[in-house]
């Protein structure tokens, strides 16, 4: 008698249970997919939660004048990279070498960069994703780096209304330049940004970020940057932003200006 009460039970709790499964997904949608400029990884230093979508890919670029401590200045560009989406909500960027230029010293490549970026988890408020970095020895005698390096990021983001707050946490191993010495250091380098959307075709921001060690045996430094999105086709975006120096020497950098594109094909 029990078992032939319990059957029918099983049978409606597994029922509502389905129902109730199908709901939340149904209501739970990718918030990359509901805002195009939340992919983009221009301008900010960090990175976005969303993935690039599966079989697209995304071409960004641009140009930064930077003024050094120590009265010198220069531009980089063309901060160019190339990120393709693939299947399970992953993605492989390419970061190409920049080219530097100073008042002070000869121009020179920046070092090539890899890197692959899994979205780990998502609901209608969070985003979660980890980044794993690659840095071949590379790029010219005063810019690049001597020998390999990698980095290895967190990221989160919250998402309520138009306001979205992402922090990255990473650790890095990094290489200074033949020209430096082609000396290892590690550090850890938190950030964290505030984005607010205004409206279907302009983002403002807002971010933070350093490094616990910004040279060996150098300290913290941190900088702050502020900049807006702009959507000018539904596949294609320009962004300016500028950046200041808050303590420390990170970068080396005093204040920069910079403007870009970003496109998704």
């Amino acid at each position: 008698m029990l078992e032939l009460i319990d059957r029918p039970l099983k049978f409606i709790l597994g029922s509502i249970l389905l129902c109730f499964c199908q709901v939340v997904l149904a209501e739970v949608t990718d918030p990359c997919e509901k805002n195009i400029l939340a992919v983009f990884r221009r301008p900010t230093v960090i990175s976005s939660a969303c993935t690039t979508p599966l079989g697209k890919y995304t071409f960004e670029g641009g140009l930064q004048y930077n003024e050094y401590l120590h009265e010198s200045y220069g531009l980089q560009l063309p901060q160019a990279k190339v990120r393709i989406g693939l299947p399970g909500r992953n993605e492989v960027t390419v970061i190409f070498p920049n080219e530097n230029t100073s008042n002070q010293t000869a121009s020179g490549l920046s070092a090539s960069q890899f890197s692959v970026k899994h979205n780990i988890f998502y609901n209608d408020h969070w985003n979660t994703a980890i980044r794993g970095v690659f840095i071949p020895a590379s790029g010219s005698k005063i810019y690049g780096t001597a020998h390999n390096g990698y980095t290895l990021n967190g990221i989160i983001a919250y998402r309520i209304h138009s306001f979205n707050l992402s922090g990255m946490l990473g650790y890095s191993s990094y290489v200074t330049s033949a020209a430096n010495g082609g000396k290892r250091y590690n550090t850890v380098s938190p950030d964290v940004s505030l984005s607010w959307q205004a409206n279907e075709v302009l983002q403002l921001y807002a971010e933070i970020y350093g490094q616990l060690n910004t040279a060996p045996n150098k300290g913290p430094g941190y900088n702050t940057d502020a900049g807006f999105l702009f959507l000018l086709t539904k596949n294609l975006a320009a962004d300016i932003e500028m950046g200041h120096r808050l303590s420390g020497s990170l970068n080396n950098t005093k204040v920069y200006y910079g403007a870009g594109l970003s496109v998704l094909f």
